[in-house]
Formats: structure tokens, sequence, C-alpha cells
């Protein structure tokens, strides 16, 4: 979705084209392919490190694409641009053609049945109401679900209604996830805080459990992840059995 929405941002007329090849090699090449301003050659190896913008005009962190890179390379494929100045935009990756393999839960049906007759309350740190809305809509059948847009009141509602687990979005206005994960802490030193962020990189990950958070999930989230170390939390740190 990523290559997509880029792709509607720096598009004001034309077409935009969506699609994939079988290759030779067995790789599957997907592409976004647009009619929109294009990006100078000397530009094209730059979009995919972190925080780099070329239009600093246009709402983004500069994360979208080293996200990706990150996907897909550990998936085992590739990610490019072919572009000229004026003559749109080409974003492909390619990623190995295999066959699917059912994979067993990674929480057992039963001790997941046990956790939810629990009267458990998970607060949601998360100003982007698209995330919220997609992790709400995963957690909401089986928890209780509270919603801060910000590390402050997220320090506030943890106050109020001392959840049983948080979920703490990194990069937040009037307080980021680290000031905020610092405030619960002052309050509870044993609550569960899990860093939901966009930063996907290992180095990123040891530097955010090192600064005390007690799990790590990196966007896109994937809903059976989140499952999992949400479900590893309540039974370790809670006791749950």
């Amino acid at each position: 979705t990523n290559l997509m929405t880029n792709a509607l941002k720096f598009t004001d007329g034309g077409a935009i084209t969506i699609g994939y090849t079988l290759q030779p090699d067995n790789m599957l090449r997907f592409y976004v392919s647009d009619t929109g301003c294009g990006i100078p050659k000397d530009k094209q190896k730059d979009i995919f490190t972190r925080f780099i913008k070329l239009n600093r005009f246009v709402q983004g962190t500069g994360l979208g694409l080293p996200i990706c890179q990150t996907i897909v390379e550990r998936m085992g494929g590739e990610i490019g641009v072919d572009s000229e100045v004026g003559n749109g935009a080409t974003f492909w990756f390619t990623v190995p053609n295999r066959k699917v393999k059912k994979i067993k839960k990674p929480i057992l049906e039963q001790e997941r049945a046990h956790i939810q007759k629990k009267d458990i309350t998970i607060l949601i740190a998360e100003d982007n109401s698209s995330n919220f809305k997609f992790m709400n809509a995963v957690l909401e059948k089986e928890y209780n679900i509270l919603h801060a847009w910000d590390g402050q009141e997220a320090i506030e509602l943890y106050q109020a209604h001392t959840p049983h687990l948080i979920l703490m979005d990194i990069n937040m206005p009037v307080l980021d996830g680290y000031g905020a994960k610092d405030g619960i802490r002052n309050l509870s030193p044993d609550v569960p805080i899990i860093a939901v962020t966009a930063y996907a990189f290992a180095s990123d990950e040891q530097e955010i459990l090192k600064s005390g958070f007690d799990g790590y999930i990196a966007k896109p989230i994937s809903p059976d992840l989140l499952f999992k170390k949400i479900e590893e939390m309540l039974t370790v740190r809670l006791q749950i059995s």
C-alpha cells in the first residue's frame, strides 16, 4: 500500500497502473507505475534511506520506503525504481514464487480462549487514526480497549484506569513513546509496555528494548504477531494460567 499511496501523492493527472509478472527466475515482480513528476536519477537511491523526503511539503515521515525495503529483503527479494523527471515513476519489488505452507498458530486456541475470559484492559497510545482503527478492530472483541492520542494522555489514562497492558507508539505529539513509558514506569514498574513502531531495523529494536520497553512490534502490524506478543506478556507478567 505504501507504493500505491506514494503514487497517488505525486500524480496530479494521468494514470496509475498496478500489476505483476512471473519472471523466468521464478520471482514474482510487482510494480506500481504512475504518470507523476518523476524522480531525478541522482536521488533515486536516497529515497530508500530513512527520513529522506524529496518533497518536504508532502505529508510523511520518510520511513515508508526503507521499511518496504527491509520487508522485501527479508522475504528474499529486491526493491527499486525506474524513473525520469517529467515521465513518471515505476516502483517495483520482487519476491520468490513459493507455495504457501500452512503453519500452526503460535498460540493454542484453548490458551487464547482462556485469556479471553479475563477482564483485560489494553491501552493503545497511537496518534495515527488508521493505525489505531486497525489495532482496535483486531483486539476489541477479546479485550477492553482504551485509546490515547499522545504520550501525555497515555499517562493520564493509565492513572485513571490502570490497564493491564500498553501498546505504545514511539513517534507521537506532546510527549513521545519514550517519555510516556518513563512516566508510566514511575507509576508502575511492572505493567507490560510494548512498543509498536515504524522503526523496523534490528538496531531500532535493540535500542527500544534497552530503553525499558517489554516488547517490540514493527509496523505494518501482523495480527497474529500482535496477539502472540500480548498473550505472552499477559501470561508471563500477569501470571494468567
